[in-house]
């Protein structure tokens, strides 16, 4: 392939829009065979056929882990819980000094793989989600960076004129056409006390002296009967835009109402939404954890998740990316629109200090920010140039990608692989079949649930069969690791139910845990910040494969309680939490101190107690201290 724009033809398919006579769908067919991405398959069978003696750490690695998100590769596509690579690096390198084959059986998105290959480590990834393969796929994938860039130019080349259509209004400072940045929407709600109807964003807001201290009220009066309303309880009906904002000649973002130009490209875009059709996915939601909530606020289909404008976009983009014939180059510009996940969708919550995050959970906001579809486009495109440029030109490892339930490795022969690191599902704590159902609806290839290992009313399955499901995949992880070999999984959860859950499931697999210590990765997830029964670090459970073992888990304390870990407490090692964005003192980090707990209970072969119970505890001691 060419590394310029003249060579761009070589490329790409420059046809009509028209001429369009298949969606992405084909591209996922041509990279997606055997449940094997890419040139997966032949892989292994170099991976198979050079089996190599590796020498034996004897010693489980001795220290936490800290390692942060903040890096061009993390930060290159989202997904629910990714373990930062730079992190694993540390451990595989402990455990394989000397080259080795790693496997992770519950991928995600793929860090394992990065991690390996970027040091030179042959590795396999499974997963049961087809979206997280093809994210893991693209992660693991190589092109030139000024190809890449060709192919992201000819996408917005090709949509420039849509763009221009859906996004374009009048500076109110200079007069002249600029681009819109975002648009800020807000529900209608009615009032349960007078069913008077009003726009939540004109009275819910209370501005402090700078943007930390400004609120969006929970309770405040209704402006037309005055009593007191909870705006969580009250009905919602439809969504307004309030607000708009855009850089033209001022150096600053500038924010205003609606014009009357304004309204009529909301209409331009509903009107377009019927050129579109087959284009953009059209699949009805079904029940779910995650998913109940949006359709309660009628989300009722894929496509409702966007405004008219940004479902227009998307299928804009979309159309583009099915005109490159290059299936790598086509690869990865699907996985820069993937990126874009909740971002551009309205699940997209309103921040008066800007930003936005991609929860683990699809929750309709009240308020919602409408972004553009092509700058976000371009901004993830540069996150994903800077990984190309740093992390996936050292890629040296072979790697594979397979989709499959962790259950069932049969892919795999016994005693194949060197180490296995893995993040495996905590319970509850996520719903990924559901929540990836907006990129697998994109797609058009979906996750057998099945298999999958969780607890899940709508999937009716409890905490036994999330139990018999962790058994049945880690007894797969011990068939094909190699004797005397170790498996690092990465786990945290709130509830003692889950983690005797997850001791059993080693237990009975095989394995014995020979280490537990912490993997640190600095900054919390969203859900670890609003939940305040939702635990902190997690943990490593550093488990052998033993011939034979003389014991299931090492030494027993059964002494070991909360009281006598807060006696090890001392203030120097208290951790806190600062409050970044709003203004609210530090507090102590219980969450990090229960990621310390458990370590500690684990490591002395005692029952753990549910974060909510160990929080109420500790602060009792605190207390009568």
């Amino acid at each position: 392939m060419g590394n310029s724009n003249d060579q761009l033809d070589l490329v790409l398919k420059d046809n009509n829009f028209e001429e369009l006579s298949s969606s992405r769908k084909s591209i996922i067919k041509e990279i997606f065979k055997n449940d094997f991405w890419g040139d997966s398959e032949k892989k292994l069978e170099d991976i198979l056929a050079n089996k190599k003696h590796i020498e034996l750490v004897n010693k489980p690695l001795d220290e936490d882990i800290s390692a942060g998100k903040n890096t061009y590769t993390y930060d290159a596509h989202t997904y629910h819980t990714k373990v930062p690579p730079q992190g694993i690096s540390k451990v595989i390198q402990y455990y394989l000094p000397h080259g080795g084959v790693v496997l992770d059986p519950f991928a995600g998105s793929g860090m394992t793989g990065v991690a390996a290959s970027a040091n030179g480590y042959d590795v396999i990834l499974n997963e049961l989600s087809p979206a997280a393969s093809f994210i893991e796929s693209n992660f693991l994938k190589y092109v030139d960076p000024q190809d890449y860039q060709a192919g992201i130019q000819f996408v917005l080349n090709k949509t420039k004129k849509v763009r221009d259509t859906l996004y374009t209004t009048t500076c109110r400072e200079c007069s002249t056409k600029t681009e819109i940045l975002y648009v800020v929407w807000s529900y209608e709600l009615e009032c349960n006390h007078c069913n008077g109807v009003f726009v939540l964003w004109d009275h819910c807001r209370k501005y402090g002296s700078n943007v930390k201290e400004h609120k969006l009220l929970k309770k405040f009066d209704c402006p037309h009967c005055l009593k007191e309303v909870n705006k969580s309880y009250l009905n919602r009906l439809d969504t307004k835009p309030v607000f708009l904002g855009y850089k033209c000649c001022s150096k600053q973002i500038k924010e205003h109402s609606l014009d009357v130009s304004d309204y009529e490209n909301i209409k331009k875009s509903e009107d377009l939404v019927q050129n579109y059709q087959g284009i953009y996915p059209d699949v009805e939601i079904p029940d779910g954890v995650n998913l109940n909530q949006p359709k309660r606020h009628g989300i009722k289909n894929i496509k409702d998740f966007y405004t008219a404008r940004n479902l227009v976009a998307c299928s804009s983009i979309w159309q583009a990316i099915g005109l490159v014939a290059d299936k790598e180059i086509a690869s990865l510009l699907t996985f820069t629109f993937t990126s874009l996940y909740q971002r551009v969708t309205k699940t997209s919550e309103y921040r008066f200090w800007g930003g936005s995050s991609n929860t683990a959970n699809f929750n309709i906001p009240q308020i919602f920010n409408e972004a553009n579809v092509y700058l976000t486009f371009e901004r993830k495109s540069k996150n994903i140039l800077d990984h190309l440029k740093s992390t996936a030109q050292k890629y040296t490892g072979k790697s594979v990608i397979h989709t499959g339930s962790a259950t069932n490795l049969s892919f795999l022969p016994d005693e194949s692989v060197d180490l296995i690191f893995t993040d495996p599902p905590f319970g509850s704590f996520i719903n990924y079949s559901e929540m990836n159902i907006l990129w697998e609806s994109w797609l058009g290839v979906f996750t057998d649930s099945k298999n999958e290992a969780i607890v899940s009313k709508v999937q009716k399955k409890g905490v036994e069969e999330y139990t018999d499901l962790m058994t049945l995949s880690l007894k797969e992880a011990y068939r094909v690791l190699k004797t005397n070999q170790w498996m690092v999984l990465v786990f945290m959860n709130s509830s003692e139910k889950i983690w005797s859950s997850l001791h059993k499931a080693i237990q009975d697999s095989g394995f014995i845990i020979e280490k537990v210590n912490i993997f640190d990765k600095k900054h919390g997830t969203f859900k670890q910040f609003v939940s305040e029964n939702t635990a902190g670090a997690d943990l490593m459970l550093h488990c052998r494969k033993i011939s034979n073992p003389d014991s299931r888990f090492g030494r027993v304390d059964s002494n070991f309680n909360i009281e006598s870990f807060v006696k090890n407490l001392s203030k120097e090692k208290t951790p806190y939490i600062n409050y970044l964005h709003v203004k609210r003192e530090q507090e102590i980090d219980f969450r990090t101190l229960y990621s310390r707990y458990v370590a500690q209970s684990l490591s002395n072969g005692v029952k753990v107690v549910d974060f909510s119970d160990f929080r109420s505890k500790l602060n009792e001691i605190l207390i009568n201290a």
